[in-house]
């Protein structure tokens, strides 16, 4: 990914000393020591690693590692991002729920400090599974013995349900229903990533996509229960791991209001992706899809539906931000012009083979 700011360290510093200072309650002393700004990060927010130290209420010096995301100021990945709706929802989280998040030093949406608002968090040790290169091809987690991947995949999945079983409205966490016409759950999904295919895609034809889009206006399903709170963006390589236990949920842009299933199929597809669309086993101690599903119902307390629909929805949401990175990486010249990318890629392939789609082809 090519970078979205290249920051000055001094300045940077100084900063976030200056916001401690103002953020913090009954300290002083504030100093930040080491600090690493990656030369390069990704498109749809920046990440600050930095120590920091302060003194307390007739305390002595505590150390503190901590995580800044920033906002991003370029080029963003989805359709009218509200980043600070994201950090709001974690901080709620972090200090209002059981839900294992980082804790939240504070949410700012002033961009003097940084250029752009951002959010501060405690730093979180642990693990966390890679999709590049993919969990299922070597390191930690495929060397692991089948009794810890099976306890890796059902402590996140504990993880999800408690996400899932929170009384959102008692939260106060109504602004992730979005302002976008509607109703919240798969009227809302729908209508935004059809606007955010136009958006990404720039009109052009993507013959995979449009044929999934059409499948899923044909083949919704209605919404028999409640709205829960969605985390979004719903797989294993967010989350951070200690002894192959979920220490940390992150990555909350894609959060929202609708079915458990949407979660749940996001999660069984990004395990489709990493393994079968690469021609990888699965790690064995995996548990089963059939499995899975039976066990979530259990924990969310009702049977799923239409898990098969809600799988190829994440793969066609997953189809769509390709398209934008694909723009994106156009424009930076990692891909070239011509690159066919945005129609032909791990997600399309895959959307072939799960809605059984004839030899579309390449648009003219």
């Amino acid at each position: 990914m090519p970078a979205t700011t290249q920051r000055d360290p001094g300045e940077t510093k100084a900063a976030l000393r200056s916001w401690l200072g103002a953020r913090l309650v009954d300290v002083r002393d504030v100093s930040i020591g080491s600090l690493q700004t990656p030369p390069a990060n990704g498109f749809s927010s920046e990440t600050i690693l930095f120590d920091a130290s302060w003194v307390g209420p007739g305390g002595p010096v505590r150390d503190h590692r901590l995580v800044a995301r920033v906002a991003p100021s370029g080029h963003t990945v989805f359709l009218e991002p509200d980043f600070v709706c994201q950090c709001r929802v974690l901080e709620v989280l972090a200090t209002r729920s059981e839900v294992p998040v980082p804790g939240v030093v504070g949410v700012e949406e002033d961009p003097a400090y940084l250029g752009a608002p951002f959010v501060v968090m405690e730093h979180v040790d642990g693990l966390v599974p890679t999709d590049n290169p993919p969990y299922a091809m070597g390191g930690w987690l495929a060397e692991a013995t089948p009794e810890q991947q099976r306890r890796l995949w059902w402590s996140g999945l504990e993880a999800m349900a408690g996400i899932h079983t929170l009384d959102w409205r008692r939260l106060g966490l109504e602004v992730v229903a979005g302002a976008r016409s509607g109703r919240p759950g798969l009227e809302h999904q729908l209508a935004y990533y059809d606007d955010f295919l136009r958006w990404a895609g720039g009109g052009s034809a993507n013959p995979v996509v449009d044929a999934t889009a059409a499948w899923l206006s044909d083949n919704r399903p209605p919404e028999e229960g409640p709205l829960v709170l969605l985390w979004g963006d719903s797989r294993i390589g967010n989350m951070i791991f200690d002894d192959f236990r979920c220490a940390a949920v992150l990555d909350w842009e894609m959060t929202g209001l609708g079915q458990p299933e949407a979660d749940l199929g996001w999660w069984l597809y990004f395990d489709r992706q990493l393994t079968e669309a690469l021609g990888l086993p699965r790690p064995a101690g995996f548990p089963g899809r059939e499995e899975t599903v039976e066990r979530y119902g259990q924990l969310v307390g009702h049977e799923l539906a239409h898990l098969d629909y809600y799988e190829v929805f994440a793969g066609y949401r997953f189809a769509v931000i390709l398209v934008r990175l694909a723009s994106l990486l156009q424009e930076s010249d990692i891909l070239p012009i011509d690159s066919t990318f945005a129609t032909d890629n791990l997600a399309t392939q895959l959307l072939v083979g799960m809605l059984d789609l004839p030899d579309l082809g390449q648009p003219g």
